[in-house]
C-alpha cells in the first residue's frame, strides 16, 4: 500500500498556474464555478445553488484529504514576474478517488468556460499526471467522462490515456441515466 502525505499540501506550478489548496476564501469562486451550466454540463452533478453549498463541497475537499481519499487542487493564474497566484480560482483539477493498496488514482478536472481552449487543462493535467506517478507512486491513472464530452476526451488522449470501457447508463444523476467512458494511464517508467 502506499503511503502518502499531504502535511503540508502540496502546491503545484507550472509555466502559468498554480494548483494549490482550496479554503473558505475560495468560496465565491467555486460557487461561480460550479453554479456554471457550461462548466457542469458534463460533469453529472447539480448546479450548486449557493455560496453555503460551494463552501462545503470546498470542506468535503479538505475531509477527503486528512482521511486520505482524495486531492483536489485549486487552478489559478500566476503573475510570470512575482511567481505568485493572481488570486482567482479558475477550475480545480485532482485525484478524487484514490485506491492506494493498488496505486490506482481517478483524475477529475474542470475549468470556468472564460478559460477554455487556451491550453490550462492540458498544462494542468499535465502536471498532476507527473505528481501522481513521480511523487504519489501511482501506477494507473483513470478517467470517467460522458460520451458526450469531446474536449475531455480530446486531451484525454492527447495525454496518452487510452479507453478501456463505454458502460451504458452506469450512473443515475439529475433524474436521468448516464453513460460512462471509462480512460486509463499507466507509469510506463515503472
Amino acid at each position: 500500500m502506499l503511503f502518502v502525505n499531504f502535511d503540508p499540501f502540496p502546491s503545484l506550478e507550472t509555466g502559468r498556474l498554480l494548483l494549490h489548496c482550496m479554503s473558505e476564501g475560495h468560496t465565491p469562486d467555486m460557487f461561480r464555478l460550479r453554479s456554471n451550466p457550461l462548466a457542469m454540463q458534463y460533469i453529472g452533478k447539480p448546479l450548486l445553488a449557493s455560496e453555503n453549498e460551494a463552501r462545503d463541497l470546498i470542506d468535503a475537499y479538505n475531509r477527503n484529504l486528512k482521511e486520505k481519499i482524495g486531492i483536489t487542487w485549486g487552478i489559478s493564474l500566476m503573475d510570470m514576474e512575482t511567481r505568485k497566484s493572481e488570486g482567482a480560482l479558475i477550475g480545480t483539477i485532482g485525484f478524487h478517488k484514490m485506491d492506494l493498496y493498488n496505486h490506482r488514482a481517478e483524475i477529475g478536472y474542470m475549468i470556468h468556460p472564460d478559460h477554455w481552449a487556451k491550453g490550462i487543462m492540458s498544462e494542468a493535467i499535465k502536471r498532476i499526471i507527473d505528481y501522481g506517478f513521480k511523487d504519489m507512486h501511482f501506477h494507473s491513472i483513470e478517467a470517467k467522462i460522458s460520451p458526450e464530452n469531446d474536449a475531455s476526451r480530446k486531451i484525454l488522449l492527447k495525454h496518452g490515456f487510452e479507453k478501456e470501457a463505454y458502460f451504458k447508463e452506469s450512473f443515475y444523476e439529475n433524474g436521468r441515466f448516464l453513460d460512462t467512458e471509462i480512460y486509463s494511464l499507466l507509469d510506463k517508467t515503472a
